[in-house]
């Protein structure tokens, strides 16, 4: 065995076999993140010649300067819901949005959604205030102009980030 570089003292089996196992765990964790990552990207509902595209981000991700530019708070324990209705061509379509959430306990909660231009995008962005493993169903009615209206709903497990 060698010793150990910074404090010279020769690890024992048991510490090599602990370090092995949390190595592997740690490049599951990364591959289970990576594999994901698209799956989450995708998360899209489409009504005829519109999609309604939405995610659910934790704030805490959020550049601290992102979030005061936006009026988001950040925090563990805060999400927000971001929202885009697009055409058929890929152009961003100016809507009303409305929505709540439901927890496990049929708790609901109003999400007051806000609109966000820039240049040639329009999203739609919700904050939300969580509890640590709770499954929150998400019901979202989205208006466009001259279309009938359109509800997206989907749930998800929420984790206050470490």
């Amino acid at each position: 065995m060698t010793t150990h570089p910074w404090s010279g003292i020769e690890p024992s089996r048991t510490t090599l076999v602990r370090s092995k196992v949390r190595w592997r765990r740690a490049l599951a964790a990364t591959a289970l993140v990576l594999l994901a990552a698209p799956l989450a990207a995708e998360q899209m509902q489409s009504f005829d010649d519109i999609e309604v595209h939405y995610v659910v981000v934790n704030s805490s991700f959020l550049d601290p300067d992102v979030a005061a530019h936006y009026g988001v708070a950040r925090g563990k324990d805060r999400a927000f819901v971001n929202l885009s209705v697009l055409d058929r061509n890929g152009a961003s379509l100016d809507a009303s949005v409305s929505g709540t959430t439901l927890n496990l306990l049929n708790q609901e909660s109003a999400l007051a959604f806000s609109t966000i231009k820039e240049a040639d995008s329009i999203y739609f962005i919700a904050p939300l205030k969580f509890t640590d493993r709770d499954t929150l169903r998400f019901r979202i009615d989205v208006v466009v102009r001259g279309r009938d209206p359109m509800r997206v709903e989907f749930q998800q497990q929420m984790f206050v980030d470490p």
